[in-house]
């Protein structure tokens, strides 16, 4: 959107320019502490400072197949904050949106804390993408993501020779579920809490790996404004998530477990953007 102006973001449509005409990734985490956390990360970090503490953090990766540009930026709690930050993000330009958050499991038999989810699909549980589409509509990621994501796992699989051998850790791909309210859905919180255990036992047969809060927005604004910069002659929005599971029999671990997943989350969605601006640079 030509002359749009943010509100909740310190921001202009240059800021996400960059790659070779692809723009920059932008990755998505929850707190402004794992923003800054990660944007340590890379070269010539600058940082555009907004009252809200959604900070934006601009910089270079340095990876094997060149410098990548990169930004990072909070998006707050729960899909309604999210649903502001992504859409004035998209209005800006930006076409790369990549979450990386935390989660908690909801097969820790099979998918324990301290590993790492890549989300195939969201179960739409919270009233933001109501707003959009309906509840039948599917919020899935772009295909491309998930590609890139399923390479970057092979590598590290080849690299420790095999699956028998010590992986650094777990990436689990499936369906995840997106809520908006911890304390009803998770805690059972209130006098629906009855009601709401059923409804969480059904998502845990029915295989859904992990419960967060904001995956079903970011993939259901992907999809729309895809659909309509597509129909204009543009380039789609590429969408994806990397959660990193800290709670699992549990809704909390203990630091060092937290710590451990964070870190392997941050590690795999950055060798997932290099396997996607490798095979985007061929």
């Amino acid at each position: 959107m030509e002359g749009f102006v943010p509100f909740h973001i310190n921001a202009e449509r240059g800021d996400f320019e960059g790659n070779n005409g692809y723009g920059r990734y932008v990755l998505l985490p929850g707190s402004d502490g794992r923003a800054e956390k990660i944007a340590s990360m890379w070269k010539d970090v600058t940082v555009k400072k907004h009252p809200r503490n959604h900070n934006l953090y601009l910089g270079r990766m340095g990876t094997g197949a060149g410098d990548v540009d990169m930004a990072v930026l909070s998006t707050g709690m729960g899909a309604p904050s999210a649903d502001i930050i992504i859409n004035e993000l998209i209005n800006l330009g930006a076409r790369n949106l990549i979450r990386i958050g935390t989660s908690g499991s909801m097969q820790p038999e099979r998918v324990p804390a301290g590993s790492v989810v890549v989300p195939t699909g969201s179960v739409k549980d919270e009233s933001a993408s109501g707003r959009y589409l309906p509840a039948e509509m599917p919020a899935v990621p772009s295909l491309e993501f998930l590609v890139a994501a399923h390479d970057a796992w092979a590598d590290i699989v080849k690299a420790a020779g095999g699956q028998d051998n010590v992986l650094p850790y777990e990436v689990f791909f499936g369906v995840v579920h997106s809520k908006d309210s911890l304390y009803a859905r998770e805690m059972l919180v209130g006098p629906k809490r009855r009601e709401n255990e059923e409804y969480m036992q059904i998502l845990k047969d029915s295989g859904v790996l992990a419960s967060e809060m904001e995956t079903s927005i970011l993939f259901t604004l992907g999809q729309i404004y895809s659909h309509q910069f597509i129909k204009e002659g543009g380039r789609p929005v590429l969408t994806g998530a990397v959660l990193a599971v800290i709670g699992g029999s549990t809704p909390f671990s203990d630091e060092a477990t937290e710590k451990a997943a964070i870190d392997a989350a941050i590690s795999f969605c950055l060798k997932t953007v290099e396997a996607l601006h490798r095979t985007r640079m061929q």
